[in-house]
């Protein structure tokens, strides 16, 4: 006998007030959330919306509020949602009334939350990227023909690796700084930040530029050490602490 779940999806067609949309869908076994909704997109609404790319929780596309949990879509399988152990002090996120969610038996979708809405669960990343690009996380060399073009060693490297899981998926905006303050640069813009910073490879001078951005008050100063980002990150980066890095040992 097929098993059926109910879903109550956000909806927003960009130009109206919000809704919500209940579907009920036949579950397979190992059905992930990005599964389901590809069900409602194919079976019950070709127009509705979402994004998605690698499924493999590479990519960070698939980034959305689960049961007003952000999770990656791809990664979150439904059958285990009934027993997921919701991580501690998270802040309420609303995106619109809901008067009939059935916390028992029904799964609640809805956009990551402090971005604004474009369309259904596709939502505006155009600032996260704006932060990101603003603290150029990156690397500037001359290029050079003569290998190695640079080299680590495996102590250096260890000091980084936690920071380059980052994926980019911008789950860590859940942050209440961010729902206060949008000119916040950003839990995972920060957490980048310190990955480069710490580098062994970088310039000097790239580590000097990196600094005199992040330490502007609306970055690592404007952090209120809430550390939702540590706890929701799919991950496990830990933009926080991170960001508590800095502050300790670049800020006199």
């Amino acid at each position: 006998m097929v098993e059926n779940q109910k879903f109550l999806v956000y909806r927003n067609s960009g130009n109206g007030e919000p809704w919500y949309e209940q579907y009920e869908i036949p579950i397979s076994k190992g059905m992930s959330i990005l599964d389901a909704l590809f069900y409602i997109q194919d079976y019950h609404d070709s127009t509705f919306a979402f994004r998605y790319a690698c499924r493999g929780a590479i990519c960070g596309s698939c980034g959305m509020t689960i049961n007003k949990v952000p999770m990656l879509a791809c990664r979150t399988q439904v059958s285990t949602l009934k027993t997921f152990k919701k991580p501690i002090n998270l802040p309420e996120v609303k995106f619109g009334d809901i008067y009939d969610w059935d916390q028992s038996t029904e799964i609640l979708i809805e956009p990551l939350p402090n971005m604004t809405v474009i369309k259904d669960l596709v939502v505006d990343m155009e600032p996260f990227w704006k932060f990101y690009r603003e603290v150029e996380p990156y690397f500037t060399k001359e290029w050079s023909e003569i290998a190695p073009e640079s080299k680590q060693i495996p102590k250096e490297m260890k000091t980084i690796e936690r920071l380059v899981y980052c994926i980019l998926c911008g789950i860590c905006w859940m942050c209440p700084v961010n729902a206060k303050y949008p000119h916040y640069i950003g839990p995972a813009q920060l957490a980048k930040s310190d990955r480069f910073i710490r580098d062994s490879r970088l310039s000097k001078e790239n580590r000097e530029k990196i600094l005199s951005r992040v330490l502007m008050n609306d970055a690592v100063p404007s952090c209120e050490k809430y550390f939702v980002c540590n706890r929701v990150c799919p991950k496990d980066v830990m933009p926080g602490t991170a960001i508590k890095d800095i502050r300790d040992n670049w800020i006199r």
